[in-house]
């Protein structure tokens, strides 16, 4: 009989290739994220709405059997409910952070977000968002990811649009005493300054507020070329009825972001030109955008309402940026993050700055009309 020796070289390269095998990247069996937003009162629509475009990625990447590092990995989300209130979002994202959630789509309002960042950032969850107030990303100390650009481009829109296409020389504003009102009133003053035009009338309201008979009466004895409306749907429409009422619906108004909803498009006509300024553009204007609302009718038997794409696409970003880590290390995924060209299968890029912002950020200008919202022009150079 023959016996065969193993080197002992051999054996070592066995030994050592079992060590670095349990030595290597621990990868769960499922990747927990959280999704937190609005899903009660007002604005439960466009909460819902990025609930369900995430969980349609989510759906969609476990079906087709996501993998880390050749390992199946199973996607999971978690979503609660914010209530659109600072104190609830706080609670609400403690509880995410002890569920260790890996990453977080929220929230909604840039003062609801403001008020979780220190939360996520010292709990390590890895935070991405639709809020657009321009100070959030700084706060975050990169570990926060905008999805969509930020107030300071929509601030130059809205003062471009009024300045150069309406050729306003004289504008009221008014806006909500908010994380997100008070910034892009700031910086709507400064470029319309820059533009040498006059702000006439300048009113801070309460987020609540929807009595505006004091600031009505001010716009009718000195009546503006435009007012800019940094308000919601639910202040907007008392507005515009209470201007109506004063005889003022020839008053063009250009709103922001928080404007752009179905029921501010289907409002009766009580203003006769109303403008939005947004920073997502809708599905439908990407290429691949009738693809993705095919897909989103299918799961949900209706049409998406604001930015569901946008999370959709979020998801797809941070799969895409798990797997070329190969682990689930959060450092690593939030530095790959700040650099990677991932997969964005609706809007084509979603890339990151240094700092959290969208590299390719843009402003949409919409007008309502005929019940709808009608894009007019969309640029990243206001």
């Amino acid at each position: 009989m023959t016996f065969h020796r193993t080197p002992r070289n051999a054996l070592f390269v066995l030994a050592a290739a079992a060590a670095l095998s349990a030595c290597g990247p621990h990868i769960p069996d499922t990747v927990t994220i959280g999704v937190a937003q609005p899903l009660s009162g007002p604005q439960a629509g466009r909460g819902q709405d990025l609930l369900n475009g995430a969980k349609l990625a989510i759906d969609e990447l476990n079906k087709a059997g996501y993998k880390i590092a050749g390992k199946p990995v199973t996607l999971e989300l978690v979503a609660v409910d914010d209530k659109a209130d600072p104190a609830e979002a706080k609670k609400v994202a403690q509880e995410l952070v002890d569920k260790k959630v890996f990453a977080v789509l929220g929230h909604l309002s840039s003062d609801i977000t403001e008020a979780t960042i220190p939360i996520y950032k010292q709990g390590n969850v890895l935070q991405m968002f639709t809020s657009s107030a321009a100070e959030l990303t700084k706060q975050g100390d990169g570990n926060t990811f905008r999805i969509v650009a930020n107030d300071a481009m929509q601030a130059k829109a809205v003062a471009s649009y009024a300045a150069d296409t309406l050729r306003a020389g004289n504008v009221a504003i008014v806006y909500e005493n908010t994380a997100y009102g008070k910034p892009m009133r700031a910086d709507v003053v400064a470029e319309l300054t820059k533009a040498r035009k006059k702000v006439s009338t300048d009113e801070v309201v309460d987020g609540k507020a929807t009595d505006f008979a004091p600031i009505v009466a001010k716009l009718k004895a000195a009546p503006p070329n435009v007012l800019i409306a940094v308000l919601r749907e639910h202040q907007l429409l008392p507005l515009f009825a209470q201007m109506k009422a004063a005889g003022l619906s020839d008053v063009p108004v250009i709103a922001t972001s928080t404007a752009k909803t179905s029921k501010v498009a289907k409002a009766s006509v009580d203003v006769n030109k109303v403008f939005s300024t947004i920073s997502s553009a809708d599905a439908k204007e990407f290429t691949s955008g009738n693809e993705f609302l095919a897909k989103f009718r299918a799961a949900y038997k209706s049409e998406p309402v604001w930015a569901a794409h946008y999370a959709y696409d979020a998801m797809y970003v941070l799969a895409h940026t798990l797997r070329a880590v190969g682990s689930v290390d959060r450092e690593a995924v939030r530095a790959r993050l700040h650099t990677i060209d991932a997969i964005a299968p609706v809007t084509g890029t979603m890339r990151f700055d240094n700092s959290g912002e969208q590299l390719y950020g843009a402003i949409t200008v919409y007008e309502r009309r005929d019940g709808n919202w009608w894009p007019l022009v969309r640029s990243d150079q206001w």
